[in-house]
């Protein structure tokens, strides 16, 4: 037979019960250790013998004794009650890890820029907290978030997160820039055009590859001669160190350019003005406190950006 066909409908709760009267010696303060009534207490006592047929109680010189049969029932508990206060510690310590955790899938140039100046702030206010940091491509942050179990997706639009269900909120603006190594002839500008992308070397993604190549698309003149790239790379944090050594310009957004040291390039924005917006990304469950505690902070750091433009 098994261990829950021996208990038959019997609860922990009841054995709790159980195991409070015999400890303390009678029903009142079993109910005040149990916080609960001390009808309760009787009625639980009650449905347990009815439950097992047997006498788990009587009456000793007005004082409530177990039986033989509660004795024995009370020393196997005594035995064991330790174990399941161990799994109620246990299940404490995972709620209160859950509570703590949170994971954040951004992309590239976010996850290591504005999310990490936010993450520094909300780290200060929650020491307990444990943040895991997922850097995916664009459509991989919305899969994460939706799939995945992903907290929060930070990442430029794509119109992912309708496909995928999910809510999205935009919180910030910024441009795109047009990066060169020191001493390059377009330092002398205060805007970088279509025009000056055909004059000079090109570090750029492939076609359809990059968003930002995308955006730039948008508004280059197609009756002119397109910008043909020397080097094409996979993301827009691999331009920065071949536009350093010299092969070429470049077109970054904002929001990498400002966590990026500028003591190798210059930069310079581009004309006409190409929007880069920020887009948060919630799963379809109710954000935890710690998931509205960070975005508090990121909200922080937005606002600083569009305080301070470059």
């Amino acid at each position: 037979m098994s261990v829950l066909a021996s208990l038959g409908a019997m609860s922990l709760r009841q054995l709790e019960v159980f195991y409070a009267v015999v400890a303390a010696g009678s029903i009142t303060a079993a109910a005040e250790s149990l916080h609960i009534s001390q009808p309760t207490v009787s009625a639980t006592i009650r449905r347990m013998e009815d439950q097992l047929g047997l006498a788990l109680f009587r009456k000793d010189r007005g004082r409530l004794a177990p039986t033989n049969e509660g004795r024995l029932l009370f020393e196997a508990l005594q035995r064991n009650f330790r174990y399941f206060q161990a799994i109620a510690d246990a299940i404490s310590m995972i709620q209160k890890g859950v509570s703590q955790r949170m994971s954040i899938a951004a992309i590239q140039p976010l996850g290591n820029a504005i999310v990490s100046a936010a993450l520094q702030q909300f780290l200060k206010e929650r020491l307990e907290a444990r943040v895991h940091l997922l850097i995916r491509p664009r459509k991989a942050v919305y899969h994460a978030v939706a799939a995945e179990g992903a907290d929060l997706g930070i990442s430029f639009p794509t119109g992912e997160a309708e496909q995928e269900g999910l809510s999205v909120e935009k919180v910030c603006s910024g441009r795109l820039f047009c990066i060169m190594p020191n001493g390059h002839p377009l330092e002398s500008r205060t805007s970088v055009t279509h025009d000056d992308f055909v004059d000079y070397p090109l570090v750029s993604f492939p076609p359809g590859h990059q968003w930002l190549l995308a955006q730039f698309e948008k508004v280059i003149d197609t009756s002119k001669q397109r910008p043909e790239p020397v080097l094409t790379v996979d993301s827009v944090m691999s331009i920065y160190p071949h536009v350093e050594n010299g092969i070429g310009i470049g077109l970054v957004d904002e929001f990498s350019l400002r966590s990026h040291s500028k003591e190798r390039l210059s930069y310079r924005p581009f004309e006409p003005t190409i929007g880069v917006a920020i887009e948060l990304v919630y799963p379809n469950r109710r954000a935890s406190d710690l998931t509205k505690a960070f975005v508090k902070h990121f909200k922080a750091a937005c606002n600083d950006i569009n305080r301070n433009p470059l």
